[in-house]
């Protein structure tokens, strides 16, 4: 093949290197030019989120903070995101169940004493906002240090139910169950 013909063909080909080139950029651009509405979606609807979604959003939040404190022998982070009213209630994943924040408190407090270490994390949270009631729902994912030092790794079901007075809310109500007792009680 003559010099040009070589010429022509490797300039060819780098042409269509080229091409192909921008032809995978142009593909991701348009790429991250669909995909971008998805994320920005996301964004708008979190964007749109009432304050008061956001604020129990943060009450969850702010509620495994508080677990995560009981754990490691700490109940006093409770006393800021629980009410004090005598009409809110607790129902423990390990069976309790108590009225009045005194109760509450005390079995908190019980539960702190005993416990070992672990940490707890929310998973899959939902919050609805009616008024001046919301409530949440999610799994609290965690290890927990049993009394022989082992860690035992479990998921408890929580629900939790908040009043807002004068402008805060505040959870009232609470009940939580484990997972595995469910899954066990089932599956005989």
């Amino acid at each position: 093949m003559p010099i040009r013909g070589r010429l022509a063909t490797a300039a060819a080909a780098a042409i269509a290197g080229l091409v192909k080139a921008i032809g995978l950029t142009m593909l991701a651009v348009t790429l991250l030019v669909v995909a971008a509405p998805s994320v920005t979606e996301a964004s708008a609807d979190e964007a749109h989120a009432s304050a008061d979604e956001r604020a129990i959003r943060d009450a969850v939040d702010q509620w495994i903070v508080a677990l995560n404190a009981m754990l490691n022998g700490d109940p006093e982070p409770f006393a800021d995101i629980y009410s004090h009213a005598d009409d809110a209630y607790y129902m423990g994943a390990e069976g309790t169940y108590r009225v009045g924040w005194d109760a509450i408190y005390a079995d908190w407090q019980a539960q702190a004493a005993k416990s070992t270490g672990g940490t707890v994390t929310a998973i899959d949270v939902h919050v609805m906002v009616s008024g001046d009631m919301a409530m949440a729902a999610h799994i609290t994912r965690g290890q927990v240090r049993t009394p022989d030092g082992s860690m035992n790794e479990n998921d408890v079901r929580e629900t939790s139910v908040f009043r807002k007075k004068d402008g805060e809310w505040r959870m009232v109500g609470h009940h939580a169950d484990g997972i595995p007792y469910w899954e066990e009680a089932f599956d005989q």
